[in-house]
């Protein structure tokens, strides 16, 4: 235990209204078949005991404190939002602060909501009197968009123990593993806390560096809060986040400078705000300069940053400039230590905690052939399919999500940029029940028969979300990925499929040029959200019909497709053109892998049921005949 002079805890066994009982945390135990125990958040030291002796109440007590966690308490009256806000603060936690899940302590708090347990080393914090202060702008600092009942960091709360039962709902709080909250329903949860139970744990050993460094500065606001300074006559006041080597220059400068500076300056001003703008604050900055420079001459600073100019902190004349401060250079700073540097052992462990939490998530198709060389799509991947127009592309895509969905049970959010919603529902409905389009359009007209096709339908896709929006930009797709997280889903979508890439709208003078740089930005949209990408892609004439081979050079409009994307799949239907095929009912998928950079590249052969748009192994089927297994 660290810290083991602050030892005392105040107690409360069968209700919170019998407190008041000061014990050493080490003598704590409960009593069997009790009901709703607690024990406060914190522990104190011999003045808090004091303090108690004297008044027989703890109530006043405004001392240090010690928590051997950080806590984050997650309520709502409606369990399934509760449940949903957890599982966003996992994904929070694990992509903004790199923490390892599995050292965290999570639990079901027996009635509405979940108790997530940040150990203490983690932050490396100190005992103080303002660690009740710290802790409720430490929650919104992680975790500004996820409601955290902050009242849980009074001085004097108390919090239920572990694995007791609640006096209302009868059952226990219960530990769970990070993976459990992440993919179990809220049923099964509850199944679980029928009784108490233990899971194996997995503490800590050192630091996290993100979360302290989150610590730090809320300990500095805490501690040191400064009156907000008024600027001298003629002083610049920089925004929150500014570089602030160009406010520096903004100031003025002598002569010798005024070029290599002015001209950093323009290009930075060029980024920022239009040019007639940028214009007029650069006049402003040459009456400061001592001497200043003759007008025409920042005239041509300002044309000469129209070119393709690109400084970094690292460039030696920002660096004349550069302020300690600047938020830009402690982040620099704080990314280079003896810590970055590992042995291969220490690799060793990283790498397992990594596979660790990518098989929890990593997106399967749900084809054997291909999950076996791709091994899944990981967050932050893109997935790129490309095929001729009729080969089947979005059925493919349809196929992909029921499978992902049952299988993974995860959320999936699909963008149909081509085809209305009505065509959408009508095919997962044909994929679903297993049944044809005109049958499907028959039977909505008889609503017992279309209630019971839609509730099959919402079996096999009941966390799929659709956007029916067409020609989308980039920064639209964002837009659309956080405000499903926000007001629909209630996390993250860990799959996001577009249909199709050339229905997405992009800057540039030429097709070539909007759909190579879409690629990027869809690449950089994974990293950034930490989701994986599956998208659709038409080729180009040399795709010809649809039945010949697909090679990787055949994208549309651009070779960068190619080098974006980590995996690419290409599609034809070998019978496409065969009048006796086309009289059956089904027909021959070839799926090629021609990029994995995880793995081998081939094909293999799969079976389309025409009718319901159903793709699957042909073994799966039942089909004697015909099976073609992985070509190299």
């Amino acid at each position: 235990m660290r810290y083991p002079a602050y030892k005392w805890t105040d107690v409360a066994i069968n209700g919170v209204h019998n407190r008041n009982k000061i014990i050493e945390i080490a003598k704590l135990k409960i009593p069997q078949n009790a009901k709703d125990c607690y024990r406060t958040v914190y522990r104190y030291p011999d003045e808090f005991k004091q303090f108690f002796d004297n008044k027989k109440s703890v109530s006043g007590y405004s001392g240090p404190v010690y928590a051997d966690f950080f806590p984050l308490d997650i309520d709502d009256a409606d369990l399934t939002k509760a449940h949903e806000a957890a599982k966003r603060a996992l994904n929070e936690l694990l992509h903004n602060y790199t923490v390892d899940l599995d050292e965290l302590y999570v639990y079901f708090s027996g009635s509405k909501g979940f108790h997530i347990l940040i150990p203490d080393i983690l932050f490396g914090y100190e005992p103080s009197k303002q660690m009740p202060a710290v802790f409720k702008l430490l929650a919104k600092k992680l975790l500004p968009d996820i409601k955290i009942d902050e009242v849980i960091y009074d001085r004097l709360r108390l919090f239920r123990l572990s694995n007791t039962k609640h006096g209302k709902s009868g059952l226990y709080k219960v530990p769970l593993t990070p993976a459990e909250v992440l993919n179990k329903t809220i049923d099964e949860i509850k199944n679980l806390a029928e009784k108490p139970r233990k899971i194996q744990l997995n503490p800590p050993e050192e630091p996290n560096e993100y979360l302290r460094e989150a610590y730090r500065q809320v300990l500095k606001t805490v501690e040191a809060p400064k009156k907000q300074e008024q600027p001298k006559s003629g002083q610049i006041k920089p925004p929150k986040n500014a570089k602030l080597c160009y406010y520096k220059i903004l100031e003025g400068v002598g002569e010798g400078l005024r070029d290599n500076a002015g001209l950093r300056l323009a290009v930075h001003l060029l980024k920022e705000y239009p040019e007639d703008y940028a214009r007029s604050i650069m006049q402003a900055w040459n009456r400061r300069n001592v001497p200043p420079l003759a007008d025409k001459d920042v005239e041509k600073l300002v044309h000469q940053a129209t070119g393709e100019y690109d400084f970094g902190c690292n460039d030696p004349v920002l660096a004349d400039f550069c302020d300690p401060k600047c938020v830009y250079k402690v982040r620099r700073e704080g990314r280079v230590s003896a810590q970055k540097i590992y042995t291969l052992d220490e690799a060793k462990d990283k790498y397992l905690k990594y596979i660790q939490q990518l098989e929890q998530r990593k997106i399967l198709l749900g084809f054997r052939k291909l999950d076996k060389h791709l091994r899944g799509i990981a967050p932050g991947e893109v997935c790129e399919v490309i095929a001729r127009t009729g080969v089947g592309k979005t059925a493919f895509l349809l196929n992909v999500m029921k499978q992902v969905i049952v299988n993974q049970k995860i959320p999936v959010l699909f963008f149909s940029l081509e085809q209305p919603l009505a065509q959408i529902y009508e095919r997962t409905i044909q994929i679903a029940a297993e049944v044809d389009g005109w049958r499907v359009e028959k039977n909505y007209t008889q609503p017992e028969t279309a209630k019971t096709l839609h509730m099959l339908s919402k079996q096999n896709y009941s966390q799929l979300y659709i956007v029916d929006e067409d020609f989308l930009t980039y920064e639209e797709l964002k837009e659309f990925i956080q405000i499903a997280e926000r007001e629909k889903i209630g996390s993250r979508p860990p799959l996001v499929c577009v249909d199709y890439l050339g229905r997405m709208k992009g800057g540039g003078h030429s097709p070539y040029e909007v759909t190579s740089e879409l690629a990027k930005q869809l690449k950089v949209l994974a990293k950034d959200l930490d989701i994986a990408i599956l998208y659709l892609h038409q080729t180009s004439r040399m795709g010809k019909s649809g039945a010949e081979k697909i090679s990787l050079d055949m994208a549309r409009d651009s070779g960068v497709t190619e080098e974006a994307a980590d995996f690419i799949i290409g599609m034809w239907r070998p019978e496409l053109n065969n009048e006796q095929a086309q009289e059956r009912d089904h027909e021959e998928l070839s799926v090629a892998i021609l990029k994995n950079r995880k793995g081998s590249i081939g094909q293999a052969s799969f079976k389309f049921i025409k009718p319901y748009l159903k793709i699957c192994e042909w073994e799966d089927d039942g089909s004697a005949g015909n099976v073609k297994y992985w070509d190299q």
